[in-house]
């Protein structure tokens, strides 16, 4: 049986075979903008205005290459658009399995020198992510999980903070959110309403702040422009570690088409049950 009973997930050893896969490349990724960190870089501006480097695309295309050399049949959806189908136009109807890339997540610290950016690799399969990996290539950090199989860091499970309490914790006082670097219409509440009464953090990587509250690093964190390869991975590593994931509304993010998927913003809210209900519930209140 599939995991949750689902009819699109894979069998568990499955995952985990694709969870392996998914850290092996996130790693190799990782790697390539490991080794170009600190080198001044060939920098240039994407249609939306947002910055790209060389290494951005040299980190996909090992990436790409990596995954396709062992699983020749399956879809890509990446970042940087370069050598990687990227819509269901160019992708056989029956593809069962999408991987879902972004080579360097936090393209501006990188590019400044600041040492907090990651490596995202997920694996889809029935609009679900069903493995995934977030490589910190600095600190050399990896945050894996494979649908009901849990979530790691290194290799050691880990749960989204108060989780191993029995019952589980109820939400501290003030909450540690992860909040969004730019202003979006869909958080401006939630971190306004963050701002007031919790402790706020941003590290510059969407991906990496879902990984850190799936280890308990962060209670919360809300994203209002990722696309999909900014949270697939990561939407995965939270709920494996008990965590919940919503828009900021409440509303369900997940299934996906990762090909009618490409390129819109999907904001989210990721905790734990107890944080994530506890800023619904705030933001319900202060509206009213």
């Amino acid at each position: 049986m599939s995991p949750a009973g689902h009819p699109h997930l894979p069998p568990s050893d499955q995952a985990e075979v694709l969870r392996k896969l998914a850290e092996a490349a996130a790693r190799v990724g990782g790697e390539v903008a490991r080794e170009a960190f600190g080198r001044r870089q060939v920098v240039s501006l994407k249609p939306d205005r947002s910055e790209v480097t060389e290494v951005d695309f040299a980190a996909q295309r090992a990436i790409v290459d990596y995954l396709r050399a062992r699983r020749p049949d399956d879809a890509f959806v990446g970042e940087e658009s370069e050598d990687v189908e990227r819509g269901p136009a160019t992708v056989p109807s029956d593809v069962e399995t999408w991987w879902i890339i972004d080579p360097i997540d936090g393209t501006r610290n990188y590019i400044r020198g600041v040492p907090s950016f990651s490596c995202s690799v997920a694996a889809m399969r029935g609009g679900l992510p069903v493995a995934g990996a977030v490589y910190e290539p600095i600190a050399d950090l990896m945050y894996s999980a494979a649908a009901g199989g849990g979530a790691r860091i290194n290799g050691r499970r880990v749960k989204v903070h108060g989780c191993d309490a029995d019952p589980p914790a109820a939400a501290p006082e003030k909450l540690l959110v992860a909040v969004p670097s730019a202003r979006r219409e869909a958080t401006r509440a939630l971190v306004s309403l963050v701002v007031e009464r919790h402790v706020v953090r941003n590290y510059g990587s969407v991906a990496l702040h879902l990984a850190m509250v799936a280890a308990g690093q962060l209670d919360a964190a809300a994203a209002g422009n990722p696309k999909l390869w900014d949270i697939a991975a990561g939407l995965l590593l939270v709920t494996e570690a008990g965590g919940v994931v919503s828009s900021p509304s409440g509303a369900p993010i997940l299934p996906i088409d990762p090909g009618a998927g490409v390129g819109r913003e999907l904001p989210v809210l990721a905790g734990s049950r107890a944080a994530h209900a506890r800023l619904l519930r705030e933001l319900g209140a202060s509206r009213g």
